[in-house]
């Protein structure tokens, strides 16, 4: 997902819900691979971070639920990301025809391996990650910005309802409400069996031949993390330097597929809103502007309480 490039000041409660969020992102993808016994990992961490911020002078103004809401919403988006950046990079590296857009094959590829992974995490951080693109469609009309027809991606409304419809596929009592939310029509749900199960087959048979052999060498995935140069977003540098977010999700790069060379992943400050592979270097970026960008569009978009809505209007 590579995002329109536009200077993105970091509010402080974007700054504020990112340190909560990597906090428990990084113990939760550790854990990924394997189902969780009992209550939801994450939901849990989730609800002890949210009590845990109720006094955050910088996420006072919000509710609960808001509160609650906003980690969400920034956790769901930012693991969308940094998947659909790895569809670009499994295409890019081992050399995965694609038949149709290379954007629309890489949103598969988060969204049917982000389902798959949600026994890690909360369906409801899963669900947030569809609805960005709602907000994103909002603010973009609000602020009068024009439809790029032209753009390699699909519309923002185009990609929500995709991954919705992959989502209610998957499991269409646990997504019910998400579907009902999004009014995404009854006829529409009832052929997304068929759109989650095409696209789980199709890359789970384009990823068999390059699954790594138990006696293959694992080849070397680096990660980095820039000292965050932008005063404002030293804190979100510092925190996923400190929580090693993308160390777990290259060991697992390493330990299931079969690369040809080695590659890196690294979270620096942009200057812009941005997250990219770029095959000519073999590196994935992730950008700590887009992170508060995603708690930026959360306040401004999908605040649920009248009471944090009128604070923060003032």
């Amino acid at each position: 997902m590579t995002e329109t490039k536009r200077n993105a000041p970091a509010p402080a409660v974007a700054i504020s819900a990112v340190l909560t969020l990597i906090s428990i992102a990084a113990p939760v993808l550790a854990q990924q691979s394997a189902a969780v016994p009992g209550v939801d990992a994450l939901k849990t961490r989730i609800d002890e971070a949210v009590a845990a911020q109720s006094n955050n002078p910088r996420l006072k103004s919000l509710s609960p639920t808001d509160r609650k809401g906003l980690i969400e919403f920034v956790a769901g988006n930012m693991l969308f990301v940094l998947l659909h950046e790895m569809g670009h990079a499994v295409v890019a590296e081992l050399q995965i025809p694609v038949l149709g857009k290379d954007e629309d094959a890489a949103d598969a590829f988060a969204a049917t391996r982000l389902i798959r992974l949600q026994n890690g995490f909360s369906e409801q951080v899963v669900a947030e990650a569809a609805k960005g693109w709602f907000m994103s469609d909002r603010r973009n009309k609000k602020e009068g910005d024009a439809v790029p027809y032209y753009d390699e991606h699909g519309l923002d409304l185009q990609r929500a309802y995709q991954f919705v419809c992959y989502l209610v596929g998957a499991d269409p009592e646990k997504f019910k409400a998400l579907a009902d939310e999004t009014k995404l029509p009854k006829d529409r749900q009832a052929s997304c069996k068929n759109d989650y199960s095409r696209a789980l087959n199709n890359w789970d048979a384009a990823l068999s031949p390059h699954r790594r052999a138990p006696d293959q060498p694992k080849i070397q995935v680096d990660v980095g993390y820039d000292d965050g140069k932008d005063k404002q977003l030293e804190a979100i540098a510092e925190a996923f330097r400190h929580v090693k977010l993308l160390e777990p999700v290259a060991e697992l790069a390493a330990d299931q597929l079969a690369w040809p060379t080695p590659f890196r992943l690294d979270m620096e400050t942009c200057g812009f809103i941005n997250a990219a592979w770029a095959a000519s270097t073999h590196k994935l970026t992730l950008c700590y502007e887009l992170a508060a960008d995603f708690g930026d569009l959360y306040r401004s978009y999908g605040l649920t309480s009248k009471t944090s809505k009128k604070r923060k209007s003032r």
